[in-house]
């Protein structure tokens, strides 16, 4: 059975099927749908433009306030929330008291529909009634106008911040387990030659776990580049003047309010190009170490 070389197409032939049909298929149409012009999906004889759709996206200034948007969100899930997650996985492999519950706060977020999220942080941000401004008065300061459009910093990070939270507990979970699985004799051997707490994260752990971290790398990346129920939500339409638009919200403006079929078919496929191209650099930068 082993020395078969017909055996192993007959499992792998119902996945590449599946593949083929609910991904390379409707990939491909959309390809071929980014080439023309049509309102709707009705539209039995749309106008061929070649790469004009690519061409009037990249000309477009909210486009690329779009893209600009989604690179520093990249950036910061990246930096705090994969960083936050390695720390919590890393505190968190080393108790034994109360780790589940740890475990199940940490993961909680995820669970919630990033709907019921959204509309919960723009209670949090209300102006008469909202909890900051309501511990602002307890503390006897002014209350804030949170999304103040004036100040897009401001907005873009309490817009943006929600979805650093809120999938902090998704990568908590991949890293701590791959902490789990090393070896506790290493962990042992570590602590007889005397090496802290922090030691043993920084030179054992966290090299040790570099192939997950590489793999979280990727999800991160491409996971923000299709972000777009939580900023929908809280800043929609990328409140104020398309300002707060990234990548996934600005598609669905194209694609559900302008009826810009086509060019929001262009926007998918840049989008899945843009995540090959940032999973590969990812790949490049965090090489799989094979020893592992």
């Amino acid at each position: 059975m082993y020395k078969s070389k017909i055996l192993p197409w007959f499992f792998l032939l119902p996945i590449l099927i599946f593949v083929t049909v609910f991904l390379f298929y409707p990939f491909g149409v959309n390809i071929y749908n980014s080439l023309f012009n049509f309102t709707s999906i009705l539209d039995q004889n749309p106008s061929f433009s070649g790469i004009t759709n690519y061409l009037n996206l990249f000309g477009d200034s909210t486009f690329v306030t779009s893209f600009t948007n989604t690179l520093i969100l990249i950036a910061l899930v990246l930096i705090f929330q994969v960083g936050l997650a390695l720390i919590l996985a890393l505190l968190v492999s080393v108790i034994d008291r109360f780790a589940s519950v740890f475990k199940v706060t940490f993961f909680l977020p995820i669970v919630i529909s990033a709907t019921a999220l959204g509309l919960m942080f723009n209670l949090f941000y209300d102006y008469d009634f909202g909890m900051l401004n309501q511990l602002m008065i307890q503390l006897g300061q002014e209350k804030i106008f949170w999304m103040d459009p004036v100040n897009i910093i401001r907005r873009f990070m309490l817009t943006m911040g929600p979805v650093l939270w809120q999938y902090v507990g998704f990568y908590f979970v991949i890293f701590l387990t791959a902490l789990n699985g090393i070896s506790s004799e290493i962990n042992d051997a570590a602590a007889i030659d005397g090496a802290t707490g922090i030691q043993k994260s920084l030179f054992i752990k966290i090299p040790m776990i570099q192939n997950v971290t590489r793999t979280v790398f990727v999800l991160a990346i491409t996971g923000t580049l299709k972000v777009f129920d939580l900023p929908h939500v809280i800043s929609p339409g990328g409140f104020p003047n398309g300002e707060l638009h990234l990548l996934g919200t600005y598609m669905y403006e194209k694609a559900f309010n302008s009826n810009q079929l086509g060019v929001a078919a262009a926007f998918a496929v840049i989008i899945a190009f843009a995540g090959v191209l940032f999973s590969g650099i990812s790949n490049l930068i965090f090489k799989n170490n094979e020893e592992i």
